[in-house]
């Protein structure tokens, strides 16, 4: 049964990792609707999840990474040059997006972790940030792409990255939102999104194996530990390309409209 939770579980985390409907807030929600306590912040299984989503970006995006790293040591020497290439200017726009999450994550991640798991903030997380991806994918110019983003761009994607560690408001969904108020198209707006992700959900799990390694496989053990690396790996992948590919010729109506959906009807549950 552990196995079978564990599989569940870890294609819920890769789906809703990078689809704009909150990974954390779905991990609160199906443990407590099916109560799943040994799920509920267990050290070894959390450090799966997040490696295996870690795995599944770097996996997809290894072309770019590639690209950008390979440009920005190339052109180190050469400061001028930095800025100048597309690929070593991108690196370090990821870099400086990447700065409030980890400023935020590093200090108050135990915090939120205690204070704020609950299914009603989660719902309305949902609501609030459905409505506002809604309203961002409506008045957005949506003319803008990756070559020409500064930044400002990352800054304030960045700080809205940030946003994303309260459970419910979704890292991908709050990036997407922020890049299509500063007028980047739905493409590059979701594709800069996994990119500035990237860093984020490695740090998370790098933190996460930290005290992972002081406990080893604990509770379930090795079994439960690779099946949920695995579903979220591979769940993960299909999820990036599933999003980019939908997005090209849609809007993110159904995201939008799935995340009202949950947060209310969570809501109902909770005051009925």
């Amino acid at each position: 049964m552990e196995i079978f939770q564990a599989a569940v579980l870890g294609i819920v985390q890769g789906l809703t990792e990078f689809l704009p409907i909150s990974s954390s807030g779905h991990l609160i929600l199906v443990p407590a609707v099916f109560g799943w306590s040994d799920f509920s912040n267990n050290l070894t299984f959390d450090v799966a999840l997040h490696v295996g989503t870690t795995f599944a970006v770097v996996l997809f995006f290894w072309k770019d990474w590639l690209q950008m790293v390979g440009s920005f040591v190339k052109n180190l020497p050469y400061p001028n040059k930095v800025l100048a290439d597309f690929n070593s200017k991108f690196f370090l726009m990821i870099l400086v997006g990447s700065i409030p999450a980890a400023i935020v994550g590093l200090n108050f991640q135990d915090l939120i972790e205690e204070k704020i798991r609950s299914s009603q903030i989660v719902a309305i997380m949902l609501i609030s940030f459905a409505l506002l991806l809604f309203a961002a994918d409506r008045v957005g110019a949506k003319k803008r792409t990756l070559d020409n983003l500064g930044f400002l761009d990352s800054v304030v994607v960045g700080i809205a990255q940030a946003v994303s560690l309260i459970p419910g408001v979704s890292r991908s969904g709050i990036t997407i939102t922020a890049g299509l108020f500063r007028g980047i198209n739905r493409e590059s707006a979701t594709r800069f999104s996994f990119l500035l992700s990237t860093p984020a959900i490695a740090g998370a799990a790098a933190l996460r194996f930290k005290d992972f390694l002081e406990v080893g496989v604990a509770n379930q053990g090795a079994g439960v530990f690779l099946v949920g690396f695995l579903t979220s790996a591979v769940t993960g992948w299909i999820a990036i390309k599933f999003l980019l590919k939908y997005i090209a010729n849609n809007n993110y109506n159904i995201f939008v409209w799935y995340r009202l959906i949950v947060g209310i009807g969570i809501l109902i549950w909770f005051f009925r």
